[in-house]
């Protein structure tokens, strides 16, 4: 297979806080889109849905958010953003990987929560990749992050 050439990157980037190292190009093999979605259909997402008390939903998410998997979080969360719960939890501590498709619903779900007047509280894998993703776009102060589900659903 060959691959095209892109323009050079500098071996290190510097963006807000994160330093990244950038492989060269000729280290990069890209993986074909249809081998990512089938990789992402076998590792998938798992989501568990639980309501701890009347007022309270709590969505779990563990594996992977990316452009394969997020329509299926994003479906279940909308219809739990409509509901009449006072509070919906996502917690999202057993995420090993998201990328900016994870953030943008992120920031679709925090403004369907304000428009219903729904506290929306997020629950930060613990690897601190949504963190990061959070600190780089300049979001983070957007949502309250809650150091646990249990904590997140039973507060005041």
């Amino acid at each position: 297979m060959r691959v095209a050439q892109s323009p050079p990157f500098p071996e290190e980037t510097h963006i807000g806080d994160v330093d990244f190292t950038v492989p060269a190009a000729r280290d990069i093999s890209p993986v074909p889109a249809q081998e990512h979605a089938e990789r992402a259909a076998t590792q998938g997402l798992g989501i568990d849905v639980t309501r701890p008390d009347r007022g309270t939903i709590v969505l779990s998410a563990r594996g992977e958010i990316d452009s394969h998997t997020v329509q299926r979080l994003h479906e279940l969360m909308w219809h739990r953003l409509a509901s009449c719960s006072e509070v919906v939890v996502l917690d999202l501590s057993a995420i090993t990987y998201c990328n900016t498709s994870g953030l943008q619903l992120l920031e679709q779900c925090r403004l369907r929560a304000e428009e219903r007047d729904i506290s929306l509280r997020v629950v930060p894998d613990r690897y601190g990749l949504l963190a990061r993703l959070l600190d780089i776009t300049g979001t983070r102060e957007r949502f309250v992050l809650w150091a646990n589900a249990v904590t997140a659903a039973h507060a005041e």
